[in-house]
């Protein structure tokens, strides 16, 4: 795509109306990715939690055995397929996570040729815009509130009174 537009055989538009549609792909690919991945996490759990608990019938069996609880007559016709059903889940876990780390491993390789491919894509020209002005707003004068003291006053009825400015404030002090 980049030397056929690098060549002039395709437009600016084309281009990028292909490498849009191939960007949808490959984000479309990446969830498939992400969803398989988590079902093969759960599967990881359950095959985990399998080997666990036929590892668990397996030492139990082989204690009874030990102790007399379990014939040798019965014992040698379930070990196999206790033994069996433990191997064949540990080798199902293992195939499970080597998967697993494929995948993950493919999604990086995935990540980062995307991330190689967006720094080497040519960008069509950036549109230079005119400054704007700077626009000031006027200062707003902020209204002064004068507290009197009621213990020194005269008229102890008279409340605060906001004044327009700081400076008209400062010329009623002076007066005073």
């Amino acid at each position: 795509m980049d030397n056929l537009l690098n060549e002039g055989k395709i437009s600016q538009s084309t281009y990028e109306l292909f490498n849009g549609e191939i960007d949808e792909a490959v984000a479309d690919i990446e969830n498939q990715q992400r969803d398989l991945l988590e079902k093969m996490n759960g599967k990881m759990k359950e095959l985990e939690e399998q080997a666990k608990t036929l590892e668990m019938m397996f030492a139990n069996f082989e204690i009874q055995h030990v102790t007399g609880e379990v014939e040798e007559e019965v014992y040698q016709h379930e070990i196999g397929p206790l033994s069996l059903g433990l191997e064949t889940a540990r080798s199902e876990l293992e195939a499970a996570k080597e998967a697993v780390n494929q995948l993950s491993s493919g999604m990086q390789e995935l990540a980062s040729d995307m991330s190689a491919k967006e720094e080497a894509e040519p960008q069509p020209p950036e549109k230079v815009e005119a400054p704007n002005p700077e626009i000031k707003a006027p200062e707003e004068q902020v209204p002064v509130v004068e507290i009197k003291d009621s213990s020194s006053d005269e008229n102890p009825q008279e409340e605060a009174q906001p004044s327009d400015t700081v400076a008209e404030e400062q010329e009623k002090q002076e007066g005073q």
